[in-house]
């Protein structure tokens, strides 16, 4: 995927994110769009950004406490976060094959929820699949633990 494309790709993401209204604010920066998580308990942000086999598609806090939470939950329900992940792909109509998600800190001491997503055979199949994934991959973090408590909190 060439530079321009991937930023095509890109533009064309952010516009769809922006009427989707599912996160707090977006920046698209280069070959990278980052998109803040709407009502989670502490900051966290979503990206997607070219890597050399694909899109890498990643949920990443500072907060432990958040990171924690998450793990938490996906522990008491013995669920994959791939398996959660291809739930909220279904829900989408998207058929893809959820890839392996990986969890670690990050050298900027960032807790992050990465996988990444193969390019699309064209641009429009490009974006279609990384919209698909960028917006399961919101969907099914705003479930898991406290992404979606902001305002829960008395």
């Amino acid at each position: 995927m060439t530079s321009t494309q991937a930023q095509q790709t890109l533009r064309s993401l952010h516009n769809h994110a922006q009427e989707a209204s599912i996160f707090l604010g977006l920046q698209l920066d280069g070959s990278r769009l980052e998109c803040e998580a709407k009502d989670s308990a502490a900051k966290a942000e979503y990206r997607i950004e070219v890597s050399a086999d694909g899109w890498r598609l990643s949920l990443g806090t500072t907060d432990r406490w958040l990171s924690e939470s998450i793990e938490s939950q996906l522990v008491e329900s013995r669920d994959s976060m791939e398996d959660l992940l291809r739930e909220e792909l279904v829900d989408l109509d998207c058929l893809e094959t959820p890839p392996k998600i990986r969890h670690f800190r990050d050298e900027s001491k960032r807790y992050v929820f990465e996988c990444t997503v193969p390019f699309g055979a064209d641009l429009v199949d490009d974006l279609r699949r990384a919209k698909c994934f960028l917006f399961a991959f919101e969907s099914m973090f705003r479930q898991l633990g406290d992404m979606s408590g902001a305002e829960s909190e008395e």
